[in-house]
């Protein structure tokens, strides 16, 4: 069986939800770990015995969090999960048992993804499979399993926004195929933290420095990418989405 490490950044926003996903966790015979970077600096209140809680200085937020979490891992397979989703009790193992180590970063699909403002039981444990995919969908990065050898680090400039749009593309850099998953429903309540109107200059500052951070001084005047079912192109700094499929 192959075994992994699972990172979770939190500010705790909703314990209920939050303290659901450890239990989940917990039940998962795949889970060897789960760490816990406790951005909001209270501690947590689990007696689970695979959580270890790292309690930094200061809020880390999400891509510093990311960073630290993996270098903690101690299984070569680490999964980056949100703290808002609700998933069924094997959903790592089953997850895990598909990766190879050639493989790059493996996200989730839109489609199996119930957003919610409840909160729901586990989803029913349905059959995934891992399907190829070269522009990143919306909900990608809720969670993020690789093998650790294979993970760059984010830089420590970005903040929040595009950890996941970089795990992506540093994999496609060096020739390996990323995934996402299907076949499973899985509940997110989207966003506790990132919805908070203080964070969006952050936010905003995160965006324009992944530019920055990506793009030759040229691909700002013309640039042509993939995104999930299409492409965005890119005309004197104006950008244009174009999707193959209207549904998204």
């Amino acid at each position: 069986m192959n075994k992994l490490s699972v990172v979770i950044p939190t500010l705790q926003k909703n314990k209920e939800l939050f303290h659901n996903l450890i239990s989940i966790l917990d039940k998962d015979e795949a889970v060897s770990e789960i760490i816990v970077i406790d951005n909001s600096l209270n501690g947590v209140e689990h007696s689970s015995p695979k959580l270890k809680v790292i309690i930094p200085k200061e809020n880390l937020f999400v891509n510093p969090s990311w960073n630290l979490g993996t270098k903690e891992a101690k299984e070569n397979i680490v999964a980056l999960l949100n703290d808002d989703i609700t998933i069924p009790c094997d959903f790592c193992k089953k997850v895990a048992e598909k990766i190879k180590p050639e493989y790059g970063a493996v996200g989730f699909n839109r489609d199996y993804i119930k957003v919610t403002e409840e909160i729901l039981p586990a989803p029913k444990s349905t059959e995934i499979t891992l399907e190829k995919v070269n522009g990143r969908c919306g909900h990608w990065g809720i969670a993020i399993f690789f093998n650790k050898k294979n993970y760059i680090e984010i830089p420590d400039e970005l903040k929040i926004y595009c950890g996941d749009d970089w795990i992506f593309l540093q994999n496609q850099k060096q020739k390996r195929q990323n995934y996402y998953i299907t076949g499973q429903e899985i509940y997110h309540f989207e966003s506790l933290s990132c919805k908070e109107k203080s964070l969006n200059p952050i936010g905003d500052r995160d965006r324009k420095l992944y530019r920055k951070l990506i793009r030759k001084w040229w691909q700002f005047i013309f640039n042509i990418e993939p995104v999930f079912r299409g492409i965005r192109i890119t005309i004197f700094g104006i950008e244009i989405l174009k999707h193959f499929d209207k549904n998204h």
